[in-house]
């Protein structure tokens, strides 16, 4: 008997604009253009506790972290877009120069990004979800619950999580 394929045209890829997140883009970028499907990016933005905001602040490219305070949602939801924008065009170069055209779109929106995963999962015509896994570790995601772990166990269409790339000479296959 022989097996179907599976339908893809649509992924959703939910980042956090980690290294790893970039890691679990080339999976996206690869499957696409192995299904001639689209990806939607999906980054979601959390209330920021204090601490973090000096790592936004430097990531996105602030003098300092009033300035950071000072900018409107608009403005930092523009340059987080900006910045997914690089880091798929840098994941397509590197996987295959072609896919730049299976970007469909960007979506930056607050909330939690697990619920916000599982809504456009529910609510759009996606076929699967690739996002990493931070590996935080078992008892920080029994005290945090996981993103990809509530992802992966609530979620009505497959689910392709990545798992953290190891350091080391066997660490990068793709």
């Amino acid at each position: 008997m022989k097996l179907k394929k599976p339908k893809i045209t649509e992924i959703l890829f939910a980042t956090d604009l980690s290294e790893n997140a970039n890691w679990a883009m080339k999976y996206a970028v690869s499957l696409a253009d192995a299904y001639d499907a689209r990806i939607t990016v999906l980054h979601v933005v959390e209330k920021v506790p204090p601490n973090a905001e000096m790592l936004m602040t430097a990531f996105l490219g602030y003098e300092n972290i009033d300035e950071f305070r000072q900018k409107g949602d608009r403005e930092l939801v523009e340059r987080i877009k900006e910045r997914i924008g690089q880091f798929c065009a840098n994941a397509a170069d590197q996987v295959a120069a072609e896919c730049r055209s299976i970007f469909k779109n960007v979506l930056v929106e607050p909330g939690k990004p697990a619920e916000r995963i599982l809504f456009h999962a529910e609510t759009g015509a996606y076929d699967v979800v690739v996002m990493g896994s931070r590996g935080l570790g078992l008892l920080q995601n029994a005290i945090m619950g996981g993103t990809s772990n509530k992802v992966l166990h609530n979620c009505p269409i497959p689910v392709f999580i990545i798992p953290w790339k190891l350091a080391g000479p066997n660490a990068a296959r793709a």
